[in-house]
């Protein structure tokens, strides 16, 4: 049972892009089955900050974090991040809403790593490793393969202005959403609470609302099916947003994205049998090797943190003074778990 438990501990942030990605795949099939039955854009995106906000407010009153941070530079971080969450919340909606789910899911996910390596390394100051940058070609390699075909099927019946909207939704949804996570991972790094995180980055969801109303006239009766779905819809938009920041929170930003790749070859597996959306040859063959590359270095990065945790758990090492003549201090934890006694205790001068 130590074991397992140690297993799952090192794989956490992995398993919860997984379920990022199925999240994701889930919330875009069911808001274009939403839209059939009636529900309009704004509203759609209204009712899933309404799920996340209630999901967040209730993880918020149970912990009770410090919202006003320390630093001022903390605290204008977390509300510009919640500021530009909105924004890319509305362009990924939009996406689902009026692009094909393989097509929003090639942009969004296939640009989402290289934007996220960039971006960390400037912020967050962490680098990627070979593996990463493997990973992340094997999956622009499949997700272009994707993107080309998608494209070429939804090119036939639209108009210039409809093309350039096929890209702009998920481009800048892509973007906004690479910043946002990136600077969740920095504020991680800092020691800001996960739940500090959700809760700035879900109250600008009040402001959906009344954009609505302005920019639509929402309908509020719908049948029996499209309430369930909504709902259905919502708890699992909810769910994934607690999924994605978890995974920041545990994982290096740019393992989270490469992972949340699998988002496209999910949207093919769920389109086939709740949309019969049949994919082909080309975007099979692409989301086999999207599939490839995202657990390439999922188990990596899953191996890797296995390693480092049995390590952390035989040695702990400290050294006081660096440089000639310092003291090195070496402990080694016994397999009862008791304290080391002073023969444990080696000085190297």
């Amino acid at each position: 049972m130590q074991h397992l438990r140690s297993i799952l501990k090192s794989g956490l942030g992995v398993l919860l892009a997984m379920m990022v990605a199925s999240g994701a795949a889930l919330t875009s099939i069911l808001m274009r089955l939403t839209k059939r039955g009636g529900v309009q854009n704004f509203q759609s995106i209204f009712w899933n900050q309404v799920a996340q906000m209630i999901l967040v407010l209730c993880l918020t009153i149970a912990v009770r974090p410090k919202l006003r941070r320390e630093s001022w530079k903390e605290t204008a971080v977390l509300v510009s991040g919640g500021i530009i969450r909105v924004v890319a919340t509305v362009c990924l909606c939009l996406s689902y809403l009026h692009v094909l789910p393989g097509n929003t899911g090639s942009v969004v996910y296939g640009l989402g790593p290289v934007l996220t390596i960039g971006l960390a390394t400037l912020i967050t100051k962490e680098r990627p490793t070979v593996v990463h940058i493997i990973g992340m070609v094997i999956c622009i390699c499949g997700v272009t393969m994707v993107g080309v075909s998608m494209n070429a099927k939804e090119t036939n019946n639209q108009t210039v202005q409809q093309q350039v909207l096929t890209l702009l939704y998920p481009i800048s949804a892509s973007a906004l959403l690479t910043l946002c996570w990136v600077l969740l991972r920095w504020l991680s790094k800092r020691g800001v609470p996960l739940v500090t995180h959700m809760f700035y980055y879900s109250i600008g969801g009040i402001l959906l609302l009344p954009l609505a109303y302005i920019v639509e006239k929402p309908v509020w009766s719908f049948s029996p099916d499209t309430w369930g779905l909504l709902v259905a819809q919502t708890l699992a938009y909810a769910m994934q947003y607690l999924c994605n920041a978890a995974a920041i929170h545990n994982e290096t930003a740019a393992t989270v994205q490469i992972v949340k790749v699998l988002t496209v070859p999910s949207v093919f597996v769920l389109g086939f049998f709740v949309l019969e959306m049949v994919p082909n040859v080309l975007e099979i063959c692409g989301g086999a090797i999207v599939t490839v590359g995202a657990m390439v270095v999922g188990l990596w990065t899953w191996r890797l943190n296995l390693k480092q945790q049995r390590r952390e758990l035989e040695v702990g090492t400290g050294t006081e003074k660096s440089g000639p003549g310092s003291v090195q201090v070496l402990k080694i934890r016994s397999k009862s778990g008791s304290e080391p006694g002073p023969d444990s205790v080696c000085e190297n001068v």
